[in-house]
Order: C-alpha cells, then structure tokens, then sequence
C-alpha cells in the first residue's frame, strides 16, 4: 500500500506551498502516530513560516514525487541531489542538508582501493539513468567491463551480496533502508572509498512553471534560517549533517 500522508502548517492564506517528499528517516517519514515527521519537515516548516506562506508536506512514493515535481506548479521537492544535469531543467532554491556517497563493498572482500582509477580493476555497479552512471562513465568505466548497470536497488544489491561485483556506488540516504528491505545484512557491508567530489548537496527543487517571486521568497527564508544557525540547530537536533 502507497505511503501519504501530510501535515499542514496555517499562516497566511494567500498562498499554499505543496512540498514533496518519499518515505526517509530521519528526513522526512510517517511517524508512529501517521503524522509527517522529520528534520527536513521540521525545516521546510520553517522556511514556509518565514516566507509567510501556508504549507502542506506530503510523503509518498519516489515515482509520485517526480511526477508531482514535472507536472505541477506549485509544488516543491523537500529534498533532492543537486547534479549539473537536474540544473539544466529544475531551479534549486538552497541546500537544506548534505549526503556523501561512497563505493561500497563486503567487508569479507577486505579489498582496498585509494582513488576511483584502482576500483577499474574490480566491476562496479549502479542504478540506469541514475546520476551515478554519468559519474562513472565520466570517470572512465566502461558498460559490460567495469560499470554494471541495473534497473533498481534490489538487483543492485543481490549482485554485491552474490558476489557478481564488487562495489556499488551509492548515497548515505537510502542504504540501511533498501538493505533492511531485502533481508540483507548493513552489518555485512563497508564503505571502501568515499566520493569526495560526488554531489553532496540535498536541495529545495522547483520546476521551470514555478512562480518566480515565491521561489525567491522561499529561497530568502532559507538563507536566512542558515545565516541565522536556526537551520543547523534543527539538524543536529535530528542528528543530520
């Protein structure tokens, strides 16, 4: 059964801003009580009353987010990485926190790996169509030699736990979500090699039909919330870095 849920905040009501998001603890989620939770929910509350302006956050299914994000215009990504091609199509508004991404492998395999140019000795593999395959291919991996690509993280993940490659490359997000989701052990895994210049950024997102004096307010409250230390209280309060 599809996850939704929404909380609304009031403030004024000449405007309503939709915000968006998936199913992803401590970000955004449905606590125990079906209420939208989550240091990122907490933040956009806080951009909103800031830019005065009434708010719903919703939760649902990844597809559900992209569709709302390309096809509405009133709507506001919670979170999203920041990548040069998302850039081209979509205007982001601040950065509300920061991910890492690494390669990770079995710690049974106790292989080691310095840089990006020793793991094409080994297979690597990630998700088609996702920015982590242009990554790699600008990096020099080759598809069917050292770049193995899937159609989603449940493929992904077999392959590593099977042995069949060696590394995925992968965010912090998602990881002890989807492993726990298969049955699989995040005991089992470690990170080999972290991506320093991989995107980091999780960003307000809107699309092009988005009015542009509300992205600017929006994008005003955010600053200031991060000027003013009110966004890094937030995140440590939830633990997010």
């Amino acid at each position: 059964m599809a996850l939704l849920a929404s909380t609304k905040i009031i403030a004024s009501p000449q405007e309503t801003v939709h915000f968006v998001a998936e199913d992803l603890p401590p970000y955004h989620f449905i606590n125990g009580q079906g209420e939208v939770n989550g240091g990122l929910v907490e933040l956009a509350q806080a951009v909103a009353d800031k830019a005065n302006v009434a708010a719903k956050i919703e939760i649902m299914p990844m597809a559900r987010v992209l569709h709302e994000l390309e096809t509405k215009p009133n709507v506001v990504l919670l979170s999203w990485l920041k990548t040069p091609t998302r850039e081209v199509y979509f205007r982001f508004l601040g950065t509300m926190c920061h991910t890492s991404a690494s390669l990770i492998g079995l710690k049974q395999s106790q292989m080691a790996i310095n840089n990006l140019d020793a793991a094409k000795r080994y297979r690597t593999g990630t998700i088609r169509g996702y920015y982590s395959e242009t990554f790699l291919k600008q990096a020099g991996f080759s598809e069917g030699y050292e770049l193995v690509l899937v159609s989603n993280y449940q493929s992904l993940w077999n392959l590593l736990f099977k042995g069949r490659i060696e590394f995925v490359l992968t965010n912090t997000l998602t990881l002890e979500k989807e492993l726990n989701a298969l049955k699989l052990d995040p005991k089992a895994i470690e990170h080999k090699l972290l991506l320093e210049h991989f995107p980091s950024e999780l960003a307000l997102a809107v699309n092009a039909e988005f009015p542009n004096e509300l992205a600017n307010r929006l994008q005003h409250a955010l600053a200031e919330l991060s000027q003013s230390g009110q966004q890094q209280a937030i995140l440590e309060r939830w633990k997010i870095h």
